[in-house]
């Protein structure tokens, strides 16, 4: 299994975790502090460095991180559930309005859609 090294708080003050990229379902580069946000379905973590850098090095390593949009990158893997009406991509099969969720652009969502083949509903329920 391999793991990625991250942090609980933004100055990495906690330490490190080790993280299962399995796990990871989406990351954000959050201007406004500098750095990566690293989100599983329960959490949010924190890198150094630059979205592009790690989207390209976990793709090297066989993982199916894609760019949709600008800030986000989106482990396919992970998709359980895709709103056509907001274009975002859920990772737990029924969600709920505080569920994490990943935006996308109307261009990436089609294709994230048929790239993993998945049926997607209108709206989200209730």
């Amino acid at each position: 299994m391999e793991v990625l090294s991250v942090t609980r708080d933004v100055d990495g003050t906690a330490g490190l975790v080790q993280l299962p990229i399995s796990n990871i379902a989406y990351m954000a580069y959050i201007k406004k502090i500098n750095r990566v946000t690293v989100h599983t379905v329960d959490d949010e973590f924190f890198l150094m460095g630059t979205l592009v850098f790690w989207q390209n090095a976990l793709v090297a390593n066989g993982y199916r991180f894609i760019s949709v949009d600008r800030t986000n990158v989106v482990n396919i893997d992970r998709i359980k559930y895709l709103d056509k009406t907001k274009h975002n991509a859920y990772f737990e099969s029924a969600p709920s309005k505080t569920s994490k969720r990943c935006t996308m652009t109307n261009i990436k969502f089609d294709q994230i859609a048929d790239m993993i083949q998945m049926n997607y509903i209108s709206h989200l329920p209730v």
